[in-house]
């Protein structure tokens, strides 16, 4: 097995887990689970083919999505072009002001205005763009770094992206573990960290990370599953947790002046 991220070739197994989306468990095989040993990614051990998708993406995986708050729009403060990797049935994208101009892409897309099903890899994009962003779908792509290349590639000289992804360096992963909200194995087939992250982009970006303690307001509370008494000191706990990173990257002036 190699690593996602950095491609060292041996990784450690850590817990076994089962098939989990949040808090509810769709099938009980058992998913071993990775980490690196050299950059820390955690990632479960799955072949990916036709009939990954067909089972481990079933109907009623969708109706248990948890939307993030309406936060999100106010990232964009000027007039562009906005394009949304992972859209699901574009409830961000017609969320956003008038003076963006949006478009999500998705492979599970409905046939509706400004959404594209298709994917994201093999898309013949026509334009580039002011905005892109990943609103926790990076993650369900076993080739991050390729994404990411194409994603820049796709950006305006000026161009931000935005990336929204769980983060392994944080209290609810260390506690949770096999229960962690956020692991979704095996959808998730990559899961960084706040350092390793930042290996996925060349130097001549800039790579900002903050984090969304309440996107999701009740992740830890269900990961302390192993550690209910935890829960009576959870509005204390989440305020540290850092479970939930918001990244954003945009080419630095530091590095692209002549």
């Amino acid at each position: 097995m190699i690593c996602p991220i950095c491609f060292y070739s041996k990784p450690k197994k850590i817990f076994i887990a089962t098939n989990r989306h949040g808090s509810h468990q769709l099938s009980t095989e058992n998913i071993p689970i990775y980490k690196c040993l050299n950059c820390g990614c955690i990632f479960p051990k799955v072949t990916i083919n036709k009939n990954y998708y067909q089972k481990f993406y079933p109907s009623n995986y969708y109706s248990k999505q948890i939307c993030l708050p309406d936060f999100r729009k106010y990232l964009f403060k000027r007039p562009g072009h906005l394009l949304d990797v992972g859209c699901g049935q574009g409830e961000f994208i017609y969320s956003l002001p008038k003076y963006i101009t949006p478009t999500g892409i998705d492979i599970n897309a409905p046939n509706s205005k400004n959404l594209i099903n298709s994917d994201f890899l093999k898309h013949n994009f026509k334009r580039r763009y002011d905005y892109i962003t990943f609103w926790h779908s990076l993650e369900h792509f076993q080739n991050p770094r390729v994404v990411i290349k194409k994603a820049l590639s796709l950006l305006k000289k000026d161009g931000i992206l935005y990336i929204s992804i769980p983060n392994t360096s944080s209290l609810a992963f260390r506690f949770g573990r096999e229960y962690w909200f956020h692991l979704d194995s095996p959808r998730h087939l990559f899961l960084p960290n706040n350092k390793n992250i930042k290996l996925l982009f060349p130097a001549n970006y800039s790579v900002k990370t903050t984090y969304n303690i309440w996107s999701f307001p009740l992740d830890l509370f269900h990961s302390l599953k192993k550690y209910p008494y935890l829960r009576f000191f959870y509005p204390i706990l989440k305020l540290f947790d850092k479970e939930n990173m918001l990244i954003r990257v945009q080419e630095s002036d530091l590095y692209s002046k002549p």
